[in-house]
């Protein structure tokens, strides 16, 4: 991860607890749009409900960057695992929030229900491997707290069960919003637990690396 200064890791550190805060607040927006149509019986909006999906997980894809400073020492490669797919997931659901946005306006023709599959692997990667290897990292070390791993896992687990509910055919609006409504909670509770438990102490001597082996 030599592209990236030593100056650029510290602001996405300071950044981190906040990043995952404002993914929270915009998976609450769409918790929001999903809610409205599960009472209304409709799907009105639900590009822009993809929309603020892509610009949330953006956010989280930051925040998550911003744990791999301390987590290098102390779990280097699973962390940089995280790293390289944090990015391939954060540029593919930036180019999702973008196209959601332009289809949502117009600018885009056609739907984006079209192109969606083309965005799949990248967003995939990038949460399954992305945050799967972070949370694993945080788990096996004492750098964050053991809350902050096993939340990060969630959020993967949360994704897998909402892909696994409509390869399936029995995922519903209902269940959609009770996806959005977990992932929100789950990012909200992360940047809390990061910007409240005590700063990271694990930079010195590294533990293990069960990687490595």
């Amino acid at each position: 991860m030599l592209i990236v200064s030593s100056g650029q890791w510290e602001w996405l550190e300071q950044k981190s607890a906040a990043a995952f805060l404002i993914g929270g607040l915009l998976f609450v927006a769409d918790t929001a749009v999903v809610a409205s149509n599960v009472l209304a019986g409709t799907e009105r909006y639900m590009t822009l409900g993809q929309a603020f999906i892509g610009a949330a997980w953006t956010a989280a894809f930051v925040g998550l960057l911003g744990l791999y400073p301390n987590l290098s020492d102390r779990s280097r490669w699973l962390s940089r695992i995280g790293a390289v797919f944090a990015v391939i997931g954060g540029i593919t659901m930036t180019v999702m929030a973008v196209a959601s946005l332009g289809y949502f306006a117009g600018v885009l023709g056609g739907e984006l229900g079209e192109v969606t599959a083309y965005f799949l692997p990248g967003v995939f990667l990038g949460i399954v491997l992305g945050f799967g290897s972070f949370g694993v990292a945080t788990l096996l070390t004492t750098v964050y707290s053991r809350s902050i791993g096993l939340l990060l896992v969630l959020l993967v687990l949360t994704f897998l069960f909402n892909l696994g509910s409509g390869i399936a055919g029995f995922g519903t609006m209902a269940t959609v919003l009770g996806v959005v409504t977990v992932l929100s909670l789950t990012m909200l509770a992360i940047g809390y637990g990061l910007r409240t438990e005590p700063e990271p102490t694990g930079r010195g001597e590294p533990t293990p690396d069960v990687t490595a082996e």
